[in-house]
């Protein structure tokens, strides 16, 4: 979607994760859930592609690198639930042993 790439075909695999049918996989998951119902732009695409990767990456581990990818360093300020529910805490500072192995991690924001 950030490349210019087709809303359709975005739609497409968004619902090709939503309707999966419980057993469809080894692991016996899916999200039985029904299809793609809101806008077609790439900014609510995007969102939504946020929020299924946000599921899928539940107790993984890799949501922090997956929320500054996406430009959400910090939990919403505004909104109603399920927005404001996203996220109730900062991930500041970045951890020192991430800062000493990556030359490109920002500075720590104020908190």
């Amino acid at each position: 979607m950030r490349s210019g790439g087709s809303l359709t075909a975005a739609v497409q695999d968004i619902n090709a994760v939503r309707t999966q049918a419980p057993g469809a996989d080894l692991y016996g998951v899916g999200a039985d859930l029904p299809a793609y119902s809101g806008p077609v732009t790439a900014d609510a695409l995007l969102l939504e592609i946020y929020r299924q990767r946000s599921a899928e990456l539940y107790l993984t581990g890799l949501r922090l690198p997956d929320s500054r990818r996406f430009g959400r360093p910090a939990p919403p300020t505004t909104g109603t639930p399920p927005a404001s529910a996203e996220r109730n805490r900062n991930f500041y500072p970045y951890p020192q042993q991430e800062r000493l192995t990556n030359p490109n991690v920002p500075a720590d924001p104020a908190i």
